[in-house]
């Protein structure tokens, strides 16, 4: 008696698995083991010379282009920024005294 394992969103014949075929895939794995690992070894390195190939020797290096936009300083923002700095500073100098209970006791 074979059991069989049905999808039960999808009534294919092409997803009806025998739980024979699916106990026997691990067994056919471990007789060629060792052409499945050298199977594994030879897909590994050409996806290596695959990625080498597109992302070191196809690679074209740019010259970076000048601008002729100089940079402006701006006073306003960086007084902006310092008034906000001493703001914070005198919030960590001059914490609120509250008393609270000593939650160890």
């Amino acid at each position: 008696m074979k059991k069989i394992f049905k999808t039960s969103f999808l009534n294919s014949k092409l997803l009806n698995i025998s739980m024979d075929k699916i106990k026997k895939i691990p067994w056919i794995l471990g007789r060629n083991a060792f052409l499945f690992i050298l199977i594994f070894i030879l897909l590994s390195i050409i996806l290596g010379q695959f990625l080498f190939y597109e992302y070191v020797f196809l690679v074209k290096i740019e010259e970076p282009k000048m601008s002729d936009i100089t940079a402006k300083f701006q006073e306003s923002i960086y007084r902006a920024v310092l008034r906000e700095l001493d703001a914070r500073e005198s919030v960590f100098e001059n914490p609120p005294q509250k008393n609270y209970p000593n939650p160890f006791l």
